[in-house]
C-alpha cells in the first residue's frame, strides 16, 4: 500500500486546520501573549511581511546571525530548507546548492546558477559572494528560478545580502570575540546624521584573524591561516522631500592558503604515499591565497508622486590570486598551480513601480551589465625527488603549462512584473523577462616539455597543444512566471507558482591538453511548479510555512570527468536532463516569553533521467549515468533549534541556545556515485551547536560564548579524483570550535 510522504501528512494536517485557527486557537484580546517578530522583506523588490509574498523565501535577521554566532556564508543555511552554501574552496568562494541546483566547476568564467546579490546589485564573479557577515539587516533567500525580477542565473534561486543603511537616527555597536586557535574578532559600526534633515552615514567595520585548523608536517607551521578585513562606508542624502540617494562604498580582503586543506587519500600516484594522520598535511609549496573585493553602488529612488523610480549604478573590481601545491605531497609529482583573476564589472538598473493601493499594480524596468575577466594560470614543475625516488620533469610529461584568456560579458534585459487583485482574497501575479547576453572569449594556451631528463624547455608536439584561440557567442532568452494566490484568511494564505528561467551559456576553460577543448556550452533551461502554504497560528505565535515542487531541467550544463590524451580532466558540458521532486516545510514558534524554537525539514529526490557522458571534443560517449543523482542534493535534511531564557534572579537576562542538524548522504560528483568511489560522497551525519548569551536589562550589553559542531564530528564536505583509479582529495568541515564575544550597542 502506498503511504504519503510524513512530510506531505503534515501539509495536509495544516491545510485543514489552518481555515479555523484564527477562531479556534484566539486568545483573549485583552491579553498580551507572547508573539513572533514580523519580518519585512524586499523579496519582489517592494517592502512586504515575509508571510505575505507568494515565494519561497526564508529571512535571517542581521540580529539572528549574530545570536547564533554565524562567521560565514556557509553557516547561515542550517534554518533554510533545501540549501547549502559549503566552504570547500574556502570563505571565499562558497558553493551555493539551492533543491539540487549549483555547480562544482571551478572555473573563473563559470556562472553560478545561484544569484549572489549585495543591497540588490548583482555580483558574476564566482569569489564575490564569499565576504563576512557583519552590521546587516538581513539575509534573504529565495528557492525556486527568480529570472523575472532578479535576472540570468537564477535558475536555482538568489541571495540578497542587505546591509544596515544609514539613518538619521545615532546608532551604533562594538564587538570583541576570541576563540578556538587563537582567533580574534573585532567588529562595529556608527551611523548618524552628518547634516540636519540632509546627510547621514554610517561606516562599519570588520577584522578577523586565526590561525589554521592544519598543520604542515612539512615547514613545521600551521596551516590554514585566516585573515579578512573589511570596510563599509555609507551615505544617504535627502536631496529633496521627493528624491534620495545613498551611496555605498566598500572594500575587502581575505588572506588564506592554496588549496584550503585538502587531503590526498588513496593509492596516491600508485607509490606508496602515506599522508600524515588526521587533518595534518605535508606539502612543499609554500601556498598562499588572497582575495581583493573593492567597489560602489549608488541608488536614487524618486517619488514621482505616487510611483517609484529606481536607479542602481555600480562597478566592482575583485582579485584573487593562489598558489597551490597541485599534487598534495611533499613531492614534485604535480608541482605548483599559480592562479591570477580579475574581474571588473559595471551594471545599471532602472525599476519603476506602481502604487500598491490599487487593484492592478505593477513594476517595469531594464538592466545592463558588463564585465571584463583576465584570466591567467600556470603549472610548475621543477626537479625535484617523487615518492618512487625518481626525479620529476621525465622527458615527455608536461613540466610547464601556461593558460590565459581575455573574457567579456554584455547583457541587456527588459522586465516585468504584474499584479491584479480580482478580490481582496484572490490575486494574480505574472513576469515576463526578455535577456540577450554577448560573450567572447580569446585564449593563449602554452605547454612545453623537457627535450631530455631535466634538459631544456620545449614545446609540446601536436595541433592545439600550443597558440591562440578566439570565439564568441550571443543568446537570447525569456524567462517568465505565473503565481495565482489565495488568502483563505488573515491566517492562512496558498500559492501555486510556475516559473521558467535559464542559466547563462559559456565556454569551456577546463583544457587539459589541447586548444580543441575549448568548446561552447549552451544555456540550461528549467520549468518550475512549486505549490505554497503560508500559515499564522495562536495570535502569531507560530508560523508554519511549507512547500512541494516538482521541476523539469533541460541542458544541464555538468561538470564531469573527461580523458583526453590519457590525460584525466573536468570539462563543462551540455546534454544532460534531469527531474527534482521536493517538500520543505519551515517552523518558528514562541510558546511562551522564555522559549522560542525554529525547525526546517527539506525532502529533495533528484535524478539524471538521460546523462551521457560525452567528450566535448570528439563527441564519443563514454558512460552513462542516468539515474544518478544531483551532487550536493541529501534526500532529507532536518534541522531543529530552541533558545530559552532561563528563570535567574540575576540582572538583565540569561538565554541558553542550541541547535542541532540531520543531514543525509550526499554525492560530490555527478558521473562517479558507484561503491569504488565511496570517497566522493558523504554519508548522513549530525551536527550540534550550543549557546550561552547574557543581556542586561537595556539590551545594550551582551556577552555569547558558542560551542559549534559540539561533538567534534568529522564530515567531508568535499572530495574528488586527483589522478588514475584509487587516487582522490577530500576536504573536511571545521572542527570543534569553541569562542566567546562582547557586544555593546548605543
Amino acid at each position: 500500500m502506498h503511504q504519503r510522504h510524513p512530510l506531505a501528512r503534515q501539509i495536509s494536517l495544516a491545510l485543514l486546520l489552518g481555515s479555523t485557527a484564527s477562531h479556534t486557537f484566539a486568545a483573549d484580546e485583552n491579553k498580551t501573549e507572547p508573539a513572533l517578530e514580523t519580518v519585512t522583506v524586499t523579496a519582489q523588490h517592494r517592502e512586504q511581511t515575509l508571510q505575505e509574498v507568494p515565494v519561497a523565501v526564508s529571512a535571517i535577521k542581521g540580529t539572528q546571525l549574530v545570536a547564533d554566532g554565524v562567521r560565514s556564508m556557509g553557516d547561515i543555511t542550517t534554518f533554510v530548507p533545501n540549501a547549502s552554501a559549503k566552504n570547500p574552496d574556502g570563505d571565499g568562494r562558497p558553493r551555493w546548492y539551492i533543491r539540487g541546483l549549483g555547480t562544482g566547476d571551478t572555473g573563473a568564467a563559470t556562472v553560478y546558477p545561484v544569484g549572489i546579490y549585495a543591497d540588490d546589485v548583482y555580483l558574476n564573479a564566482p569569489i564575490a559572494g564569499g565576504g563576512p557577515l557583519f552590521d546587516l539587516e538581513r539575509i534573504e533567500i529565495l528557492r525556486g528560478p527568480q529570472g523575472t525580477l532578479y535576472g540570468k542565473n537564477t535558475t536555482a534561486g538568489a541571495v540578497n545580502v542587505i546591509s544596515k543603511k544609514p539613518t538619521f537616527d545615532t546608532d551604533g555597536y562594538g564587538t570583541v570575540g576570541f576563540g578556538s586557535k587563537n582567533e580574534r574578532i573585532l567588529n562595529g559600526a556608527l551611523g548618524g546624521t552628518l547634516v540636519d534633515d540632509k546627510l547621514a552615514g554610517r561606516v562599519s567595520l570588520y577584522s578577523e584573524e586565526r590561525d589554521g585548523f592544519q598543520h604542515n608536517d612539512f615547514d613545521g607551521n600551521s596551516y590554514g591561516d585566516v585573515n579578512k578585513k573589511a570596510v563599509r562606508l555609507q551615505f544617504l542624502a535627502q536631496l529633496n522631500p521627493d528624491l534620495d540617494a545613498l551611496l555605498k562604498i566598500h572594500s575587502r580582503q581575505f588572506k588564506g592558503d592554496g588549496s584550503n586543506g585538502s587531503l590526498p587519500v588513496g593509492s596516491y600516484y600508485n607509490v606508496g604515499y602515506q599522508r600524515p594522520n588526521g587533518r595534518d598535511i605535508s606539502l612543499n609549496v609554500n601556498e598562499d591565497y588572497r582575495l581583493d573585493h573593492d567597489g560602489a553602488s549608488l541608488t536614487f529612488n524618486w517619488y514621482l508622486g505616487d510611483y517609484t523610480l529606481t536607479s542602481i549604478s555600480a562597478y566592482d573590481y575583485i582579485r584573487n590570486r593562489s598558489t597551490t601545491d597541485a599534487d598534495y605531497t611533499p613531492y614534485e609529482v604535480n608541482g605548483a598551480a599559480i592562479t591570477d583573476n580579475s574581474y571588473r564589472q559595471w551594471s545599471q538598473e532602472l525599476r519603476l513601480a506602481s502604487p500598491e493601493d490599487r487593484p492592478l499594480h505593477w513594476l517595469l524596468g531594464a538592466h545592463y551589465f558588463h564585465e571584463d575577466l583576465d584570466s591567467a594560470s600556470q603549472r610548475i614543475v621543477t626537479p625535484g625527488p617523487t615518492p618512487n625516488g625518481s626525479g620529476s620533469n621525465q622527458v615527455g610529461t608536461t613540466a610547464f603549462r601556461d593558460l590565459g584568456f581575455d573574457h567579456r560579458t554584455d547583457s541587456y534585459a527588459l522586465f516585468g512584473n504584474v499584479t491584479y487583485d480580482f478580490t481582496d482574497d484572490f490575486s494574480v501575479t505574472g513576469g515576463l523577462r526578455w535577456t540577450q547576453e554577448k560573450k567572447d572569449i580569446d585564449l593563449d594556451l602554452v605547454q612545453l616539455t623537457r627535450a631530455s631528463a631535466n634538459g631544456p624547455l620545449i614545446p609540446i608536439a601536436g595541433a592545439g597543444s600550443n597558440g591562440n584561440r578566439q570565439q564568441d557567442k550571443t543568446w537570447e532568452a525569456w524567462t517568465y512566471d505565473l503565481t495565482p494566490e489565495y488568502r483563505i484568511n488573515d491566517n492562512l494564505r496558498v500559492f501555486f507558482r510556475y516559473a521558467h528561467g535559464f542559466r547563462s551559456g559559456g565556454f569551456n576553460t577546463g583544457l587539459s591538453t589541447s586548444l580543441a577543448q575549448l568548446t561552447t556550452v549552451d544555456p540550461e533551461e528549467l520549468d518550475a511548479y512549486e505549490l505554497g502554504l503560508k500559515s499564522e497560528w495562536f495570535d502569531r505565535r507560530l508560523t508554519v510555512n511549507a512547500n512541494v515542487f516538482y521541476y523539469d531541467y533541460s541542458d544541464i550544463q555538468v561538470n564531469l570527468l573527461t580523458v583526453n590524451n590519457g590525460v584525466l580532466t573536468t570539462a563543462l558540458t551540455n546534454g544532460a536532463k534531469g527531474k527534482v521532486k521536493g517538500a520543505e516545510l519551515e517552523i518558528e514558534g514562541q510558546p511562551t516569553e522564555r522559549l522560542h524554537l525554529r525547525a526546517a525539514v527539506s525532502f529533495l529526490d533528484t535524478e539524471y533521467t538521460d546523462f551521457k557522458n560525452t567528450n566535448p571534443t570528439t563527441g564519443a560517449v563514454t558512460g552513462d549515468y542516468s539515474g544518478n543523482s544531483f551532487v550536493r542534493s541529501p534526500r532529507n535534511v532536518v534541522s531543529l533549534g530552541a533558545d530559552y531564557t532561563l528563570p535567574l534572579d540575576v540582572p538583565g537576562r540569561v538565554v541558553a541556545g542550541g541547535d542541532v542538524s540531520f543531514r543525509d548522504k550526499e554525492y560530490f560528483l555527478a558521473d562517479r556515485q558507484s561503491s569504488a568511489d565511496q570517497t566522493l560522497s558523504q554519508p548522513h551525519y549530525t551536527l550540534a551547536n550550543a549557546r550561552l548569551s547574557w543581556f542586561s536589562a537595556d539590551d545594550k550589553l551582551s556577552v555569547t560564548g558558542f560551542v559549534n559542531n559540539l561533538t567534534d564530528r568529522r564530515y567531508q564536505v568535499h572530495g574528488r579524483p586527483n589522478g588514475g583509479a584509487g587516487q582522490y582529495v577530500i576536504t573536511y568541515g571545521d572542527p570543534r570550535t569553541v569562542g566567546m564575544s562582547v557586544t555593546s550597542r548605543f
